[in-house]
Order: C-alpha cells, then sequence, then structure tokens
C-alpha cells in the first residue's frame, strides 16, 4: 500500500493553538481549521479527513459531545479524534475515551508527541481504508463488485427520493459469452473481461456515476439524476464502446465480434417502491433484449 498525503482537521477555538499545530503538521498533511464545535462538525461531513484534533474546551458545544456526533454520523464515525487537553486526571482520559477518543494530547503542546501520535493515526485510519476499499472492488476487473454496488444502489435510491429526481440503471451482458469460453478457454475469457470493463470505464460519465460487475459476464451503471431522455444515450454510448474495440468473437451467433445487450430502467424513487424492483424492472428490459436477438438495447421509462 502507498499512503497518500493525509488531511487532518484541528478544531480548536484558541487560534495561538490552531496555528502552532498547523506549524507543525504542515509540511507534511494537508490541514484544515475550524474555531468551534458546530464549523467543525460540517467541514468534518464536507472534508472527510483523516484525522481530526479536537480540543475538548470549546464553545457552543464542549470536546465529548462533538465527539459523541461524530460517532452518531455515518459520514463521520470511521474518522480518528485525538483529543487537545489540559485536563489529563483519569477521570477524564475515560470520558474522552468513552466519547470516541483514539487517543490524547496534553496542553502544552510538545511538537514530537504532536507528530508520533498524528502519525500513527493517519497510518492506521489510511491502512483501513485501504482494506476497506479493496473489498468493495471486483478482484478480476478492479471496478466495483456486487457488494459495493447493492449499498450505492441503496444509497442513490434513497437520495433519489429525498431530492425528488430521477434514478436511471442499466444493466449490461456480454452476449454468447459462455460460447466465448468454450471455444477460447477461461483465461481469454478472463481477459475479455478485464477489456470490457476498461472499455465501459472510458466512456465518459460523471463522477457520481457507478460502473461496476454484478455477475460473470454481467454488469450495471448507477447514474444518478439522470432522465429517461439520457439513458438510451448513455447505453448507445456503452454499446458503441465495445462494439468500436472489434474483438474478436468468431462463434457467436450474433456476430463476429463481441457484443453487448442492455437493459435498463428510469424511475423517480418514491415510498411506494424501492431500488429492489428498479433493478427487476432493469434486468426485465435485458432479458427482452437477448430475446430479441441480442445486441440489443432495451429501456423502460418512469
Amino acid at each position: 500500500m502507498h499512503s497518500s498525503t493525509g488531511k487532518i482537521l484541528i478544531i480548536d477555538d484558541e487560534a495561538v493553538i490552531r496555528n502552532m499545530l498547523t506549524a507543525i503538521l504542515e509540511e507534511d498533511y494537508l490541514i484544515s481549521c475550524a474555531d468551534n464545535s458546530f464549523e467543525g462538525l460540517e467541514q468534518a461531513r464536507e472534508l472527510s479527513p483523516d484525522l481530526i484534533l479536537l480540543d475538548i474546551n470549546m464553545p457552543i458545544f464542549d470536546g465529548y459531545e462533538l465527539c459523541r456526533l461524530l460517532r452518531e454520523d455515518p459520514q463521520t464515525k470511521q474518522i480518528p479524534v485525538i483529543f487537545l487537553t489540559a485536563l489529563t486526571s483519569p477521570e477524564d482520559e475515560s470520558k474522552g475515551l468513552e466519547a470516541g477518543a483514539a487517543d490524547y494530547i496534553s496542553k502544552p503542546i510538545n511538537p514530537s508527541i504532536v507528530i508520533a501520535r498524528v502519525r500513527n493515526q493517519v497510518l492506521v485510519k489510511q491502512q483501513r481504508d485501504y482494506l476497506e476499499k479493496l473489498s468493495t472492488l471486483d478482484p478480476l476487473t478492479g471496478i466495483a463488485n456486487r457488494r459495493f454496488f447493492d449499498q450505492a444502489l441503496d444509497r442513490e435510491w434513497r437520495r433519489g427520493q429525498r431530492d425528488e429526481k430521477p434514478l436511471s440503471l442499466l444493466i449490461i451482458d456480454i452476449d454468447s459469452f459462455k460460447t466465448y469460453n468454450d471455444n477460447y478457454g477461461h483465461v481469454a475469457g478472463d481477459e475479455c473481461l478485464q477489456r470490457v470493463a476498461e472499455l465501459l470505464s472510458e466512456v465518459p460519465h460523471r463522477g457520481g456515476d457507478l460502473l461496476a460487475r454484478v455477475g460473470g459476464e454481467e454488469f450495471a451503471v448507477i447514474l444518478p439524476d439522470t432522465p429517461f431522455e439520457f439513458l438510451e444515450f448513455m447505453a448507445q454510448k456503452f454499446s458503441d464502446a465495445i462494439r468500436s474495440a472489434a474483438m474478436k468473437h468468431e462463434h457467436s451467433p450474433v456476430d463476429k465480434f463481441i457484443t453487448i445487450s442492455i437493459g435498463g430502467s428510469t424511475w423517480v424513487p418514491n415510498k411506494d417502491s424501492n431500488a429492489i424492483e428498479m433493478y427487476k424492472k432493469a434486468d426485465e428490459m435485458l432479458y427482452q433484449a437477448k430475446n430479441n436477438g441480442r445486441n440489443q438495447i432495451c429501456l423502460a421509462g418512469p
């Protein structure tokens, strides 16, 4: 694993402390600062830092309460917190650990202690993030796996329901892939899957879109905030990307090159339906595309 520059959020109402910590750490980390608990909570959600250095005694609400709020929020619960404090009694440490702190740095600040404890916590966080990322990737193709896809689809469904915006989904299947494996072998089949994933990944898309491998030769694309009118355009882009690569498939009943069938659906999420129904409708459209002779696109509107 190659560690990247860590991001640190300093939350302290004393400017002299913020400036001192920034001077100690800015050579090795990206530093952001907040001077009160409310602003600190907002920045933690927005920036997703690798570590938060948090003063205990602050206006609005203290560090103990802010730490509890960070632990309760799905967006911030994995961010380690080091308390900055002049309180060093066992009772104070116990209270901080119960609130969810990972460590303490005592005031007055000792630069060498700060550097060592920050480095340890950032390294642990980055290692945990790396392992978590590995668990969401398909090991063969390197794109998102089914587990991550299911989580993302549920998340985007809830977001679409909240924002009342359309959500679109495409399911992509390589035509006659069993025949490909039978004639070219499984090693070539794996290479074909890797190449298809690469080609699909190269289709221009927005940052919020997600491509995943959801089955043996099946891929899916989540397109948040995408109306039905744009769905066919995107489906055609994916189809053209595979067609233009001209990967040979001499035993295919469809074409002498690899082709794909695509099913898709667009929904405006609401409380009377769910993401599973949306997936089933897109899968139904894929089945129809294959029944129509493969190398087809079949879509269902909202």
